[in-house]
Parts: structure tokens; sequence; C-alpha cells
């Protein structure tokens, strides 16, 4: 009945003797088909273990010789100074390993909400996810967000619940979490094995295989790297197994009530099968949750407890298994960057996309053509400049030439790898469907370019090729900021080179000059992100700097419309601008001045400039229609000048505190440049640009204000605490509460038929008599907008009124006008800025 499983190597991939599978170690990463490659993300709440998941799999795959552990410092994924030193996942990771004759293309993603841009770009280039829960502590804040984000880009997603072996553990009460919060209907891939020796309290030893209908156990005691598990088959003969059978029973039950739904084949084949469900084929179920998990239609959960090292194989082969390969995700959107571009090939405005099942997508009808989206740029020490990029059509080879459609540069491709964590190996190649680095591109690829070659052919890049763009990664915007000065005027240049390079490596991270103080200002997304840059200057690159007290990120704009325009022209008078400001609530895309002709949105600070055709001066018109036009510099470099400076004036700010300008419409009313003769430079009109919009401010300052960063706050309570949080909460963060629930209706998980009414839930034998009784609806929420400056510190407030029980969560909402009372409570944070 029980064998240790050495024998199917090919089907768990498991380990044996420390030695990958002779035959599949001597298959090439870089040469596994497209079919066989997935492209996942490790996904979760800060502490959930996604790290420590990951070094499991590195180890079993053979890739590692050993395990690496996040609190001795030594893991593969983790390898910053700072992460080592801290136990936290600061920098998104990617890494290659082969597994079941596939490869596993990972990337172990930051769990801490500072680091949410690491999340987003990573997401972007992925095509499953594995969402790692803490089997105490559930669906967590953060891994809701997560969740979220790789929903809304349609990625697939395997649960993972880790921490089985913990006092207090609940798998059925985490998957009802599952259903309900991130509301998602789940098939039980295993479930949770616990055995109890000579009357203690049972012990999670391992899984419970729904599909295959076999226990397996681990041995943490005897076999403590994890890569011996003993396989019993699980028959109703067996009645010392007689529990186990009944769980596959009623398992095997809430996966076809489950899949039916989205499958016929599956209730095709109870029929068949004489309505016995656990005669129905594994092949049948493994096709139909395939299937359903890549059309976002449920999602397989897993559990173990990496740690432990228990239940981290049948993850690995839950991922080849039921996540998808580049053939069958999610075509990317390619767009063309250029309107002008757009106008010449009016026959074909749009970009051909072709998702070919053995070549993999297609652009343009040409297998040749290679199109990859540049999304993490970090500078080695001894390698320097490596970008990671993602290819999705063609192959990008070494030594070739390709282009950067955002700066129109040609650049060459010099070296090409393939990364291990903090190692890499040199290939030839990287094909469609598969993440790579390139070396070398110091400052010419940035976070989110689209990169465009033609493979090994030398040929010129047309206009559309040219301009060819894949979707861009957002970049959320800066809630804190940080003044930073050089300990002496000597150490002033190693400082700023030093800043560039972070800001080259995190794009989330911004950088200003207060020109009246003398002061750079380093924005970043809290106080952890900011505190994480001081350690990487002070520590890791030995930049003598002194960085001040994080503060919130404030910013101005018009409270009251002047109604007023201002106009500004050089000293021989011939080149002239003039315009007029104005501002607005909410998101700049969803206004109506993003609706006129001209309007340009610059979505960091929210900001809107209108350049319409009405401003252009008749006589630049008539000159270009009699060809009249002699000036060195064309209509759409005029334009775009005003454009640049005009937004460089925007950042400047405001004329209280000189803050950079949010949510203000800027329309350049008229403009007027000599084109019919060439002496003029066109620095003039950037100068006349940016001293008409000063004007302007300097004229209009009564109508400006400061606007502050909100959050929706949600603060999770006892019901006892409820009364003196509330309080505290609006008259000492000065919140608007907007509502108080029961965490249990928040997300309707008593009543959510819909999603949870078929999953059978198996006995949580970690959680205490006391914890299965517990009343979730003593548990409150508080929902409430908070100012983001009094928010700063309350996770130890809370704790000390809630006897450390409290928790909260925060989402950022936007600017808000702050009014005189706020403004004079905070006006001292501005002695920096």
């Amino acid at each position: 009945m029980s064998s240790i499983w050495k024998k199917s190597l090919y089907r768990w991939g498991i380990r044996y003797l420390h030695r990958s599978p002779a035959s599949f170690a001597e298959i090439k990463l870089n040469d596994v088909g497209m079919d066989k490659t997935r492209n996942i993300g490790i996904i979760a709440h800060i502490d959930a273990g996604k790290t420590t998941t990951t070094e499991r799999m590195l180890y079993y795959s053979g890739k590692t010789k050993r395990i690496g552990n996040v609190d001795e410092g030594d893991t593969v994924t983790d390898y910053l100074p700072a992460e080592r030193l801290r136990g936290i996942t600061i920098q998104s990771a990617a890494i290659s390993i082969p597994w079941n004759r596939h490869k596993i293309n990972i990337i172990d993603t930051p769990g801490h909400a500072d680091f949410t841009f690491e999340v987003i770009r990573s997401l972007r280039v992925l095509d499953g996810a594995v969402t790692i829960l803490d089997g105490v502590a559930g669906v967590e804040s953060q891994t809701e967000k997560v969740w979220k984000q790789a929903k809304s880009l349609g990625i697939p997603r395997i649960a993972f619940v880790n921490k089985m072996d913990r006092p207090g553990a609940g798998f059925s009460r985490t998957v009802k979490e599952i259903t309900g919060k991130l509301r998602t209907k789940v098939v039980l891939c295993n479930l949770p094995y616990f055995e109890s020796v000579n009357g203690e309290e049972p012990r999670f030893v391992g899984v419970v295989d729904v599909l295959h209908k076999k226990l397996l156990k681990w041995k943490p005691d005897s076999n403590s790297t994890g890569d011996e598990i003993d396989v019993i088959n699980v028959t109703e003969e067996d009645q010392t197994l007689h529990e186990v059978f009944e769980m596959i029973t009623k398992g095997r039950e809430s996966m076809v009530e489950v899949l039916g739904e989205y499958d016929e084949s599956i209730i095709d084949s109870f029929l068949e099968c004489d309505e016995d469900y656990n005669k129905i084929p594994v092949t049948i179920l493994n096709k139909a949750i395939r299937k359903a998990t890549i059309d976002n239609q449920i999602t397989p959960v897993f559990c173990g407890a990496s740690f432990r090292n228990i239940g981290v194989q049948p993850l690995m082969d839950g991922i080849t298994n039921y996540l998808p390969s580049p053939l069958e995700a999610n075509i990317p959107e390619v767009n063309i960057s250029d309107e002008r571009i757009k106008k010449k090939n009016s026959a074909n405005k749009s970009v051909s996309l072709v998702q070919d099942k053995y070549k993999g997508l297609i652009i343009n009808s040409n297998p040749q053509l290679t199109v990859a989206l540049a999304f993490k740029v970090i500078t080695h020490a001894n390698r320097g400049v490596m970008t990671f990029f993602r290819v999705y059509s063609g192959k990008l080879y070494s030594n070739t030439t390709m282009i950067n459609t955002r700066t129109g540069k040609k650049l060459n491709v010099r070296k090409l790898l393939l990364m291990h964590g903090d190692e890499p190996e040199e290939v030839r190649y990287i094909g469609a469907g598969n993440i790579g680095v390139l070396t070398g591109n110091e400052d010419e690829i940035v976070t989110g370019d689209t990169l465009v070659s033609h493979g090994p052919v030398k040929k010129g890049f047309s206009d559309l090729e040219s301009h060819m763009k894949l979707l861009p990664i957002e970049v959320p915007p800066p809630l804190f900021n940080s003044g930073i000065e050089p300990l002496t005027a000597g150490d002033e240049a190693h400082m700023k080179e030093c800043i560039k390079v972070l800001i080259r490596e995190d794009p989330s991270l911004k950088v200003h000059v207060d020109e009246e103080l003398g002061q750079t200002i380093l924005g970043g997304m809290g106080e952890l992100h900011l505190e994480i840059v001081r350690d990487r200057l002070i520590s890791d690159m030995k930049a003598k700097v002194r960085l001040r007290d994080v503060v919130v990120s404030y910013k101005e704009s018009i409270l009251k419309n002047p109604f007023s325009s201002a106009s500004f022209k050089n000293s021989e008078g011939n080149v002239t601008v003039e315009v007029e400001m104005d501002s607005f609530e909410g998101k700049a895309s969803e206004t109506t001045f993003a609706e006129e002709e001209g309007a340009i949105i610059f979505e960091e600070d929210n900001n809107i400039i209108i350049l319409g055709p009405d401003s252009t001066p008749p006589e630049a018109l008539a000159a270009i229609e009699d060809r009249r036009w002699k000036s060195d510099h064309s209509l759409e470099d005029i334009q775009d000048g005003i454009i640049q400076s005009s937004l460089a004036a925007l950042q400047i700010g405001g004329p209280l505190y000189g803050l950079s300008l949010h949510s203000t419409v800027l329309r350049i009313k008229k403009w007027n440049f000599p084109c019919t003769e060439s002496s003029t430079n066109l620095s003039e009109i950037l100068d006349v640009t940016r001293r008409a919009i000063s004007k302007y401010v300097e004229e209009n300052e009564s109508s400006f204000g400061v606007l502050e960063p909100y959050m929706e706050t949600k603060v999770y309570v006892n019901s006892g605490d409820l009364g003196e949080v509330s309080h505290d909460l609006t008259q000492r963060c000065k919140a608007i509460i907007t509502s108080l629930e029961d965490e249990s209706n928040q997300h309707d998980l008593d009543n959510d038929t819909d999603l949870s009414h078929n999953v059978y839930l198996p006995p949580d034998y970690t959680l205490s008599k006391s914890e299965a009784a517990y009343d979730f609806k003593l548990q409150k929420v508080i929902v409430c907008e908070t100012p983001l400056r009094e928010m700063i510190g309350y996770l130890s407030k809370l704790r000390s009124m809630t006897q450390g029980r409290g928790t909260f969560d925060m989402v950022y909402i936007g600017m808000r006008r702050t009014t005189k009372a706020r403004l004079d409570t905070i006006a001292s944070e501005f002695s920096f800025m």
C-alpha cells in the first residue's frame, strides 16, 4: 500500500539523491518549447511565504543543491543586502527552473504595499500567478490587492494555502475567504492531512491528492529536505484510511459539481462511469480544470507548509498542469504611438496580431518581427546595467540590432542572459514567451519601453515598426517625500549619480529640486520605501548623504478660477505665448477637458495641457500652405517644445510652497513664432512658454491652494474596541467614517451561495475549539476616508488601543483640497520643500 515515490520522477519531478533525472538535466532550458513554458509570478501579502516557497521550488527542480531560508539570509531570489537583513522581498527577482519536462520562469514579487510597483510591472509580463495565503491569517489586505491587479489583467491564478503546520491554521476557513473575499469559484486539488500521535494534538504531515486518490505523507523529522514522500493508494476497502477515502469522495463530488458548470465532458464522463465520482479519469478532470483556470472561471487550490517542506511538489505540478503557456495566454495590446504614422497608414490603422499554435504571436504577418517589453532595469555591481524583458513575438538574438520605439534610437544587442536569481546564464537568443536580460545600454532603456528587432535578419525598420507600443506600465504616484542632501559639497556629485541609478531601477521613486531652497526632494510610495532608499544609498552605494524626516507628498492647484489669462513675449517681440489655467476634481481622463481637441493627459500629476488647433497662428498655417516655411524647426517641433516646456513649468510648482501643480488644466490660447525666417532658435519659445505660465501663477497667487493625499482606510477591530478606535479616527486622525460593518457581512462569507455552496470543506484540525467557535460577527470593520498625513505611525497606536488585535489597510483615493484649518496644521512640513 505504501512506497516512497521514487519511480514516477517525470510526473512529480521529485528529486532523488539531490539530482534531477539525468535525461531531463541534459535538456537546455532555453530549448524548451513554448507549449512547455510557464511564466508565473508568486504574489501574496507580506510574510505569507512567497520566498520560502520559491526556494523549495528551486531545490526540488534541481536548480540549487541546498534550501535557502529567509531567516538565515541565504535565499537565491532575495539577494539584495537590505532584503537579507530585513527578511523581506524588495525587488522582484526572476529565475528559470526545470520541472516535469517543462520550464517555469518564476518571478518572486514583494508583499509589502510600499513596493506595489514591483508587482505591477511583474504582472504585466506574466501568463499565470500563484497566490500564497497564510493558513492562519487567511486572505489579507495585500492579497486582495494583488489578486485584483492580476484579475484586471486577465491572469489565471492558483491558490496555495501555506503554513498549515501552524497552530490556528484553518484550511476550510481560508477557502471560504477565498470564495468570499476574492470572488472566485474553487476546486480543491488536494486537502490537508493530519495525524495524531500518542494522543497529541493533530499534526500536519501531508496532503490528500483528490484527483489521483492518494495520500502523500512527508517525513519532516527523518527527511528534513522533503524530497522523500510516502505515497499511499486510498481505496474503499482500506478501513484504516476510511476517513481519507470519505474526504476524496466528497472532494471529487464537489469538484465535479463545480467543473460540470463549465465543461460538459465532465458530466458525460460522470454518466459513463455509472455516476461514480471516484471512477472519473484523472485526464478528464485535469483537462477540465486547466480549461476553466485559463478561462478565469475557477481557481485550483493546493495546501502545504513550505517551511516544513510539505506540499510544494504537488503545487509545482499544478503550475505545469493548469496555468497557461505563452501560446494560451492573452494576446498583448500593441498600438502605434505616433498619430502621424496612423494617418499615413490609414489603410492599416491597427497592428495585425495572430496567435500561431506553433510559432506563437506573429505581428503584421512577419514571423521574424521581434517585439519585447522592458519591464525592469537593475544595476549589478559587476555586470553593470541589466534590462529584464519579455519577448512576445519572434526571437531576440545577441549581436543584432533593435530599436527602442520610445526614443527611435537603434541599439546593439550584445549579451543575452537567462537569470537564476543573481546568477546569469549567457544564451544566443531569447524566444517568444520567455523572459531574458540585456546587458549594457546604460541610459537608453527604461521600464515600459517597447523593443523591436528583425531577429538575425539585417533589415531597416519601417515607420510602423518604429512606433509600435506595447501597453504601458502604469507608475503609481508617490505619496511620501523626504529631503536629501550631501554631507559636504564634495559629496554632491556622487549623490546625484546614485539617485540617477535608483530612479532608473525604480520609476515609482521620484526626484525634484527645490530651486529656491536648493534642496533635492525624493518622493516614494511609503515610509519603508524611502527607508530602503536611504539604506541603499548609505550602505550599498556608500553615498555620504543625510535624509530628513519622511513627510506626506502635497501638491498645489487652483482652488478658484480667476477667469483670466497671461501672456509673455521675448525681447524682440516676435515670440509670444498666452495661457490660462483651470482645475478639476477626480481623474483627468474622466473630465470634459480631456475630450477637447488637442488635450494631452499627464497622469503622474493628473494634469491636462490643451494645445488646440485654434492656438496655431494663421501665419504659420499660411506659410506651410504657401511653402514659405523657412524655420529650422517644423510645426510639430514647435508644438512639442511648447508642451514639454509647459509640463516642466507645472512641475516647478505653485506660488505658495513651490509644490508641483496637480489636477490642473493648462490651456495654450495663442502662440507665435517667426516661421518665415531661420534665425530664431526653438529655445526662445520654450523660455517664453515657461515665463508666461510663471506670470500667470504669480498674478493669481490668491487662487491657489494645497492638495493632500486621502486614503480609503479599513480598520478591523473587535466590537469591544469599536468606540475607542472610532473616536480616535474621527478626532485625532480627522477621518470621515462612511460605514461600520460586520467583517463577515462585508464579503458575504456566510451568505455567498453562488460561489461556495458546492465546495466541500474538510475539518480544520488545527483550529482549537475556542477558535473554531469564534464568532466572526464580533469583528467589526470601520470604513473611512483619512488624510494620509494622520495615518503615519497609526499601526502602533491602533495596537495599543486593541491589545495588539487591531489591523488596518489603506488604498489611495486621490488628492483633495486642504481646508485652512488643516493647512495651518501641516504648514510646518513645507520647511524643506
